[in-house]
């Protein structure tokens, strides 16, 4: 559950009870490992230096682990180590202690020895872990991180590129595609349309001709001579025929108004 999820009561003891917790811890700490400083030869205000030596040290080699291990950075297992160490000196300090002051053991010289080592081996890896170089080393793997991103960036680009390009060229050969088909079709159009002309050319062409024979034909047929007409006419009455327009017409070959035109000609002959 995340702490934004909790109630006010269990924010409350998430909050304050771990630093709560963790001063009551050191404070609990601090008679055993002050006992175990005097056992060792140490007395008067020295004494109380073995707390910081075995539990702030203890927890600065636990939080330096924690952060180095987060980071990725050189000297997260010495600081791991440290921490352990720390912790069962610690451990070993309180234990031993009580047992010390309820007469369950005696001090011995292995056990003066291995406390009085105790502030030197401190102060040997506290240096160790102050010389290691967290932010450059840091800053380095920041480096590498950007340029793998820097490269992949790039290659993102470069596809994205590659990609607007060939739907560009698609678009462009469609394009030609539909302007190759429209050329087409405009020549087929204008070829159809020059056939068209031509063919009413044509059509007119026949129809002048066609027209003007008839008017040729009626101006011979209206230029029969008075002679013929009159020719025509005698020999109608010759035969007993009916002499009228329609009849002249018939025999002359020509139209019933010509016909009546010439039968008028000749009577006023």
């Amino acid at each position: 559950m995340s702490p934004m999820h909790m109630p006010w009561y269990a924010r409350s003891v998430f909050t304050a009870g771990r630093p709560l917790v963790l001063v009551a811890a050191l404070v609990m700490s601090v008679p055993g490992e002050i006992r175990m400083a005097e056992l060792a030869g140490w007395h008067g205000w020295i004494t109380w230096l073995m707390p910081v030596s075995i539990s702030a040290y203890a927890a600065c080699a636990a939080v330096i682990s924690d952060v180095r291990r987060r980071a990725k950075a050189p000297g997260r297992v010495t600081a791991t180590i440290g921490a352990g160490l720390a912790l069962g000196l610690a451990l070993a300090a309180q234990v031993v202690a009580h047992l010390i002051d309820r007469g369950y053991m005696a001090t011995s010289a292995v056990l003066v020895a291995v406390v009085s080592a105790v502030p030197p081996l401190v102060v040997a890896h506290m240096l160790h872990m102050a010389a290691t170089p967290p932010a450059s080393v840091t800053a380095e793997q920041r480096i590498a991180e950007l340029e793998e991103s820097l490269l992949l960036m790039a290659l993102q680009l470069g596809e994205a590129l590659d990609l607007e390009g060939r739907v560009l060229l698609s678009k462009i050969h469609g394009v030609k595609n539909s302007l190759d088909e429209l050329t087409q079709a405009a020549e087929e159009l204008a070829q159809e349309n020059e056939d068209l002309a031509e063919e009413i050319a044509e059509e007119l062409a026949v129809a002048k001709v066609t027209e003007r024979a008839p008017r040729q034909k009626a101006r011979a047929k209206k230029a029969v001579p008075l002679a013929v007409v009159k020719e025509a006419v005698a020999a109608m009455k010759a035969e007993g025929a009916k002499v009228s327009g329609p009849a002249l017409a018939d025999r002359l070959g020509c139209s019933v108004r010509s016909g009546y035109r010439y039968l008028g000609e000749v009577q006023a002959a």
